[in-house]
């Protein structure tokens, strides 16, 4: 039987693997693929309502009656805000998914406590006719005078005193790792892998 001789260049060998080592440490653009990647996984389970879908808990009859949503309404979306503030950034070897809105770890671990409540002061619009209230004014001879007045119609202040309420807000948690997370991030790794392999000249040799 003839031998099977084969013969490599130590060499190129070393040259390539020395290529391979150096691509691998500038592993950001990695890093940023998996970010992206990571990315639309959140926005999938934004449109899934959870993951598995549909797992979020769904609003209670008060909080669709006060907020005047209908049934069908998609839950952590309705301005964008929260949804639109979460990115990526990468630093040494991590890549971070994360968002700096005040109340997104409300909804990612839920709240079960008390709040308090300064006191505030709003305008609401009545229905009823024009109301008469007491003015203090000064008369034509310099002397202070009580007069009655109409208020301006269907307009009132109302007044609220501080007050502590209990809130509850079930958990919605949206920075997670769906099932299919793990294998899409090992094949990215894989492919950026063979691709700085390739990139290094270690195909050729």
């Amino acid at each position: 039987m003839a031998a099977i001789v084969v013969k490599v260049d130590a060499g190129k060998v070393t040259v390539a693997l020395s290529r391979f080592a150096l691509s691998l440490s500038g592993k950001d653009e990695l890093l940023r693929t998996i970010g992206l990647g990571q990315l639309v996984s959140v926005r999938r389970t934004f449109r899934d309502q959870g993951s598995p879908g549909g797992s979020w808990p769904p609003l209670s009859p008060a909080s669709l009656s006060w907020r005047k949503y209908s049934a069908g309404h998609k839950l952590l979306i309705n301005t964008g805000l929260l949804l639109n503030s979460i990115m990526y950034s990468v630093e040494g070897n991590t890549v971070t998914i994360g968002t700096g809105v005040r109340y997104a770890s409300i909804h990612q671990f839920g709240f079960d406590g008390t709040q308090s409540v300064k006191p505030y002061s709003y305008i609401r619009r009545q229905k009823s006719r024009d109301t008469v209230g007491k003015f203090s004014i000064t008369n034509k001879a310099g002397r202070s005078q009580t007069v009655k007045r109409k208020t301006s119609s269907g307009i009132g202040t109302v007044n609220v005193r501080g007050f502590s309420r209990h809130i509850r807000i079930p958990a919605r948690p949206f920075l997670i790792f769906r099932p299919e997370d793990p294998a899409r991030i090992q094949s990215e790794v894989q492919t950026w892998v063979a691709a700085s392999a390739k990139a290094s000249g270690l195909e050729a040799v």
